[in-house]
């Protein structure tokens, strides 16, 4: 009876552990253990899928600009010379966009980002799986968060995220807590307003060319 009675309650057991995991991995956890994930089976596709890369590619550059002073000069000199500043002078974010998207694509299908970054001693790195899973999450409000990652070789640094919808995306990474608050809390800048369409102006219709009369005036001058 009591062999029977397990039998019956080891199926509501593993039900409930389900439950109690979905809860805790919810939120921002469960973007970067979908990451951790990606990085272990090498799929580059489900990892893109955790990263929101508009605004994270314009937040790589901002990083860009910040640990770089030359770069930082030449992004004050390109904004007041009105040449713009280092989203302008280095390429686009839609070519800083497309140019990660292909780095993160081949290094998770290739293992070789998870290499790197598991012996990197530098702490811009944070794509180990088990760093990732064992992150330590603050959330700011309900719609933003940084998680500390820190790898094997104890580099830490920060990742921003935030809810886009019902979903939680990574937007940007920093080396310091604040500027990865500053990254989770920002809006995405928005897209250009099209232009109002303009109404088309009726056309007028042409002059008529005035009909040459040739019949005589008074003075007896023939008109052509």
């Amino acid at each position: 009876m009591k062999l029977f009675r397990r039998v019956l309650l080891m199926p509501l057991v593993v039900a409930l552990a389900g439950i109690v995991a979905a809860c805790v991995t919810s939120g921002p956890q469960k973007a970067l253990d979908a990451m951790a994930d990606a990085l272990t089976k090498n799929d580059g596709a489900a990892f893109l899928a955790q990263v929101d890369m508009k605004p994270f590619a314009a937040n790589q550059i901002k990083n860009m600009t910040r640990e770089d002073q030359a770069l930082s000069a030449l992004d004050s000199m390109g904004r007041m010379l009105g040449l713009g500043g280092m989203d302008d002078l280095l390429g686009s974010v839609v070519d800083m966009q497309a140019r990660l998207q292909k780095q993160y694509m081949r290094g998770v299908s290739t293992g070789e980002l998870a290499a790197q970054c598991a012996k990197a001693d530098t702490p811009d790195c944070p794509w180990v799986a088990e760093s990732l899973k064992n992150a330590k999450i603050t959330e700011i409000g309900g719609e933003a968060a940084v998680a500390q990652v820190t790898t094997p070789a104890r580099m830490t640094s920060w990742l921003a995220l935030r809810k886009v919808g019902e979903k939680w995306l990574v937007v940007g990474q920093a080396v310091m807590e604040a500027t990865a608050k500053e990254y989770a809390v920002r809006q995405a800048p928005a897209a250009p307003a099209k232009p109002d369409a303009v109404p088309p102006q009726p056309k007028e219709a042409p002059e008529k060319a005035p009909v040459p009369d040739n019949r005589a005036d008074n003075q007896g001058v023939t008109k052509i």
